[in-house]
C-alpha cells in the first residue's frame, strides 16, 4: 500500500511549490528585462501597464514558481 502524502510534500515532490529565493527571483527579472528592452523604454516613457508583461513573462520563465508580489516589487526597483 502506498503511503499518503501531506499536501505540502506533494507539492514539493512535484516541484509546485512558489520561489522567494531573493537570487533566483532576480535572475529572472533581469532575464527577462534583456530579453524586451525596447519595452523598457516604453515603459519609462509612461506605459506603465507594461509592469503585467514584464510579470508575466517572470512567471513564463519560472514555470508559475515566482512569487508574484516580490516580481513586481523588483521590476519596479529594476525600472526606475
Amino acid at each position: 500500500m502506498q503511503q499518503m502524502q501531506s499536501p505540502r510534500e506533494y507539492a514539493k515532490s512535484n516541484n509546485l511549490l512558489q520561489s522567494n529565493s531573493s537570487d533566483e527571483m532576480e535572475a529572472w527579472v533581469d532575464q527577462v528585462l534583456l530579453m524586451h528592452p525596447e519595452k523598457i523604454i516604453e515603459y519609462k516613457k509612461g506605459k506603465k501597464g507594461l509592469i503585467g508583461l514584464f510579470t508575466g513573462e517572470v512567471k513564463k520563465l519560472s514555470q508559475g514558481k515566482a512569487d508574484p508580489k516580490i516580481t513586481m516589487q523588483l521590476l519596479e526597483q529594476k525600472l526606475k
